[in-house]
């Protein structure tokens, strides 16, 4: 009988629910999920212009960890206790599992992957934004309007300054990344493109965005190896005492280098020679803090740069371009001020002496402690041309490099669905 009386109940139900036409439309709309074409006001402005900077949180602290991993400055070993990521392994020498494998074959590589999807979201949300706003009627435009083309632009600077620092399709190609479907990119046309995306930021800007502009523009000129545009720009960067640009992140969506690669988590280690930098000079320190990680064999040292899970992370600072100006006039470059000077200014934030010279040596190595950990230490190498070939240097577990690998990969998945690749 029971099962009887259950019989009937359900099928009643099913009866019930057949002949309600429109039973589905009484459960409330999703609160936390809204398309793109329903965010095309005004009144959206703020919330699209504050998800560019999320978008921008969620791609650096990654995009630039993994990079440094990759570099001689970040390195993995599972000597290491919590150190147990294989893209990690992977992506810190790659190719050097043997003698016959160049690292070609990571392109699945998750770190790769997830960065990669990561900065193409950063770069699609970047240009519309700019698409939705530059559909506003003109003669209406509020504050939002003008923070929104602000930050559309510099976030499609960013982005694409992102693919053409740290991918590349294979080992031995030059970086650059598609877009769209689209065939490679080169660096050149894709920095090209990052500048054309900063310059239209400036009429937006105040004085302060206006010298970070041109610091992330003589940034790129940099990178290409071109001293005088890059001189040009720098000159109007970023000065002593301004704040810098930052990426920002909470303890609900933590910096990956906190998370990962410092006390979060012990899975990216100190190279050796920053003890040495300490050693020579223990005033460094005040730059490069680290402390001991928990091993099973050589004592390894993990950084507290970024001590808590909502460290911010610089994506350009007065340092950087104080920096910069130092190399650009030291390659033949007419700046204001003199390498002496540029280079001093930076050290003395950290109570550190003064220099009596400054070559591109001491550049090279300035630009190593100072830029720690913010994702310029692989353009560095290879514009210096002084790419590691071991990892775990001076360590039990010192490996061989025999990949040629010096970016990140285009994902697997790129490859496979884009047809002009």
């Amino acid at each position: 009988m029971k099962h009887i009386t259950n019989t009937c109940i359900i099928a009643l139900m099913i009866f019930n629910i057949s002949c309600e036409d429109a039973w589905y439309q009484k459960v409330d709309p999703l609160i936390d999920v809204a398309e793109d074409r329903e965010l095309k006001d005004r009144d959206d402005l703020p919330f699209l212009t504050k998800g560019i900077l999320v978008n921008l949180m969620y791609v650096h602290a990654e995009l630039a960890s993994a990079s440094d991993l990759l570099s001689d400055q970040i390195e993995f070993s599972q000597t290491v206790n919590n150190a147990t990521f294989t893209s990690y392994d992977q992506i810190d020498g790659r190719g050097r599992v043997d003698l016959n494998d160049d690292g070609a074959q990571y392109d699945d590589n998750y770190s790769c992957a997830g960065n990669y999807a990561a900065n193409g979201r950063f770069r699609k949300h970047s240009d519309l934004l700019i698409e939705t706003v530059s559909a506003l009627d003109a003669s209406n435009a509020t504050m939002d309007d003008t923070a929104a083309f602000y930050t559309g632009y510099l976030a499609g600077g960013l982005s694409r300054a992102f693919y053409a620092t740290y991918f590349a399709l294979t080992d031995d190609g030059d970086p650059g990344s598609p877009i769209d479907d689209s065939p490679m990119i080169s660096t050149a046309d894709m920095f090209a493109d990052a500048r054309s995306k900063y310059l239209a930021a400036v009429p937006y800007a105040n004085d302060a965005e206006k010298r970070i502009l041109h610091s992330l523009i003589g940034k790129t000129y940099l990178l290409e190896e071109n001293w005088a545009d890059a001189a040009t720009h720098l000159s109007q960067g970023m000065a002593a005492g301004d704040a810098p640009m930052q990426s920002l992140y909470s303890q609900q969506y933590t910096n990956n280098y906190y998370q990962q690669m410092g006390v979060g988590r012990t899975q990216g280690i100190v190279a050796y020679r920053f003890l040495d930098y300490i050693a020579a000079d223990p005033l460094e320190a005040n730059r490069l803090p680290f402390v001991e990680a928990e091993t099973s064999g050589d004592q390894r040292h993990v950084q507290t740069k970024y001590a808590d899970a909502s460290s911010p992370i610089n994506v350009i600072s007065w340092q950087e371009n104080h920096l910069m100006l130092a190399e650009v006039s030291l390659r033949g470059a007419s700046v204001a001020v003199t390498p002496l000077d540029a280079v001093n200014a930076v050290r003395a934030e950290h109570g550190l002496a003064a220099l009596e010279n400054v070559d591109l040596d001491v550049v090279y190595v300035e630009r190593d402690k100072e830029l720690w950990c913010t994702g310029n230490r692989a353009s560095d190498q290879s514009r210096w041309n002084r790419w590691h070939n071991t990892t775990n240097v001076g360590t039990a577990v010192e490996e061989t490099i025999y990949g040629e690998w010096k970016y990140l990969s285009i994902s697997l998945y790129e490859k496979n669905n884009n047809p002009n690749i």
